[in-house]
């Protein structure tokens, strides 16, 4: 059954009959057993980057002639990117995917090592320990997309990039707009204290924070027509965000921007795609991102929102597949 999304879907799925069932599937992330997410998986494993145990995931063979790496957004997992992975599995291509720090099975990290930086090294950690070589297409979605910039940018020379794929995405600073905003709240005041709390009283904390603050993150993401199961796979990605997630991110979104990497861009192949009512990421982003990126194409989706990868699939997965076939051509 499909069904037009609304706050009061996420709200029913925060209730603690919603949080009941979030916690059944707890635990069954990338598994055959979870539908909607990654299933069928070539191989996973957990590398340490910094004392932090990335959990990562690979689907298609390793002589692969090209690798698709992933990078999820802000309170996701890497199978927020599911769809696209199952949609070019028919593809002679490696797919690569991690939780970054702070996220999905990779579990809490202290708010000061939440980073963007931190979080691209995650990335190129993953990369290392899976020895991707050859042509690589980043795609980044939301929070992912400033990680894949700043993976870009500061590991210049020691990859092959093929070509990009930028969902969502900032390239500058959120001070004013955007995610900060929706967080900027009293109630992020009290994430902080209890973050610094014990873990007792944090997890005490944890429920009622997730109730006020993820139908807040969510109400921006849907616009188009959404199965019930999408929105209730993406409230339980959010409930499963630890409390240091936020505080951590929160605080390097105001500051972080990845203008620098224009330079490292230059002549690369890409798609910046944005949703026309995405009120997480302004799309004054996407066109801002596309002045330090001329060879990228901007496409603009309407009606649609920040979820991109859930909310308009075949968008995400075909811009991907361009890029893997003028790849395959060009290196022919």
């Amino acid at each position: 059954m499909n069904l037009m999304y609304n706050p009061a879907v996420y709200a029913r799925a925060f209730t603690p009959g919603g949080r009941r069932k979030i916690a059944l599937a707890r635990g069954r992330l990338h598994s055959a057993e979870r539908t909607p997410g990654l299933t069928n998986l070539t191989e996973q494993g957990i590398v340490l980057n910094d004392e932090v145990p990335v959990h990562y995931y690979v689907v298609g063979p390793h002589d692969a002639p090209v690798t698709v790496v992933y990078v999820h957004g802000f309170t996701l997992a890497a199978e927020a990117f599911y769809q696209q992975v199952d949609h070019l599995r028919g593809e002679n291509i490696r797919q690569v995917l991690l939780d970054l720090r702070g996220h999905g099975q990779t579990g809490a990290v202290r708010p000061e090592g939440c980073s963007i930086d931190d979080a691209a090294d995650d990335v190129w950690t993953v990369m290392q320990e899976c020895s991707v070589t050859g042509p690589v297409i980043v795609v980044g979605h939301s929070l992912g997309g400033l990680v894949g910039l700043s993976l870009i940018r500061r590991y210049a020379g020691q990859f092959e990039l093929a070509g990009a794929v930028m969902i969502n995405s900032s390239v500058e600073e959120l001070s004013d707009q955007g995610v900060p905003q929706i967080l900027a709240t009293p109630l992020a005041r009290a994430v902080y204290d209890a973050v610094e709390a014990s873990p007792e009283e944090a997890d005490e904390f944890r429920d009622d924070v997730t109730k006020l603050l993820a139908p807040s993150l969510a109400i921006a993401v849907f616009h188009r027509e959404t199965r019930r199961d999408l929105i209730e796979f993406h409230a339980a990605m959010i409930h499963e965000t630890p409390l240091e997630t936020f505080v951590g991110y929160f605080d390097d979104l105001q500051i972080h921007n990845e203008l620098n990497t224009g330079p490292y861009l230059e002549q690369v192949p890409g798609y910046i795609i944005a949703g026309v009512h995405d009120d997480v990421t302004p799309l004054s982003q996407a066109e801002r991102l596309q002045e330090i990126w001329p060879s990228a194409y901007l496409q603009v989706i309407p009606g649609a929102g920040h979820m991109l990868p859930l909310e308009t699939p075949a968008t995400v997965s075909t811009a991907i597949l361009r890029l893997v076939r003028d790849t395959v051509q060009r290196d022919d």
